[in-house]
């Protein structure tokens, strides 16, 4: 089972109070790096809190149910609670967020949803808290998952269940996927850990579904981010463009892709703080690239 990088999970824990909202900017001059300060800045995020099995459910005050009882859904793997309202809130995306309340390594994330009963079941206890609040009944469509660090375990679970790569819209990986390598003496990413991730990639670069990753450059044992994001590239014939660009916060964007609904943001730095970065860009990657509604 592949692990969070043990080298970053100290500087994690520092961070994981706090929220910052990055964006992709269009300027080549070099913006000053801003500081990540939840004390700078303003909550946003409101509205009640439900407590489901292994996540919190926020609905907003205002959150607006469609004719046909249809309630767009974030889900949020890896971060805390706050982090994943705070990025929700300035996704400017309506409807609920459930945001996962598991910690830890990959396994922590994989293990509840290996029975896809569990993932289901959350699904329908979110739709059934909604529709007692709203006096109609609802049904989440379309969902975005958003995922950070180890949070992948859980979204490959999931990707293995037909019923629900059929259901799932959208993926924003922040600085996630990991796979264990074929062999010490190749480095590449174990093809059935990766599997539906690259369907899911493929499906996307057809613009059938939205696929965003954004990945730094740090090695581990196991197969990287950028190891795993060069395997998800090479499955849709992509490659990096080279880029000129600094996202607002002040970080060099090293290269990008885009094909229809896949889009690949790569970041040449190789330490804790990109990582977290890259926690903090998920507002606005899904913002500038995943649609409020697919057409089906």
């Amino acid at each position: 089972m592949t692990r969070v990088p043990g080298s970053f999970r100290a500087t994690f824990l520092c961070f994981v109070g706090l929220v910052a909202c990055q964006s992709v900017a269009d300027e080549t001059r070099v913006p000053t790096r801003l500081p990540s300060s939840i004390e700078s800045l303003e909550r946003l995020a409101r509205g009640d809190r439900v407590e489901l099995v292994n996540a919190r459910m926020l609905v907003p005050a205002d959150v607006v149910v469609e004719a046909d009882g249809r309630v767009p859904l974030s889900i949020h793997f890896q971060g805390g609670t706050t982090i994943a309202e705070e990025n929700f809130a300035r996704m400017n995306r309506g409807g609920v967020l459930i945001a996962s309340t598991l910690a830890g390594r990959s396994s922590a994330f994989s293990k509840p949803y290996q029975n896809a009963a569990a993932f289901r079941e959350l699904l329908l206890a979110g739709e059934r808290e909604l529709t007692a609040r709203v006096g109609q009944a609802v049904r989440f469509d379309p969902i975005l998952i958003t995922f950070f660090s180890a949070g992948y375990g859980a979204v490959r679970e999931l990707l293995r269940e037909p019923e629900f790569f059929d259901r799932i819209d959208a993926l924003v990986s922040a600085d996630s996927i990991y796979a264990n390598v074929v062999d010490d003496d190749v480095r590449a990413p174990a093809i059935h850990q990766m599997i539906d991730f690259i369907r899911f990639a493929q499906a996307a670069a057809r613009g059938e579904k939205t696929f965003v990753v954004a990945h730094g450059m740090y090695q581990t044992d196991y197969a990287s981010t950028s190891e795993c994001a060069d395997l998800l590239l090479a499955s849709v014939a992509g490659t990096r463009e080279p880029s000129a660009r600094f996202t607002v916060r002040g970080i060099p964007i090293a290269s990008e892709f885009h094909q229809r609904g896949f889009h690949l943001y790569t970041f040449d730095e190789a330490g804790a703080g990109i990582h977290v970065d890259c926690l903090y860009m998920i507002p606005d990657l899904v913002r500038r690239h995943v649609p409020e509604r697919r057409d089906r």
